[in-house]
């Protein structure tokens, strides 16, 4: 089972979005955050699930690994 941070990383490669770009469309000032969120060193607050999800345009289930 995928984590929450690989799932990000996967479908942002996919898109073909660096995790600048990915930082900037979450309104983040650094792609640190988002390196951070990827690696699993952060964990993401409940409240931008959604926001992940509506930003990388899938559902929030799918990126909690729960629909797999």
């Amino acid at each position: 089972m995928s984590t929450v941070g690989e799932n990000i990383s996967r479908i942002r490669k996919r898109l073909g979005w660096t995790q600048e770009e990915l930082a900037l469309k979450m309104g983040y000032t650094s792609k640190s955050t988002i390196n951070k969120i990827e690696l699993g060193i952060n964990d993401i607050p409940q409240s931008k699930i959604a926001k992940f999800a509506e930003v990388l345009g899938t559902t929030p289930s799918h990126l909690m690994g729960w629909n797999e």
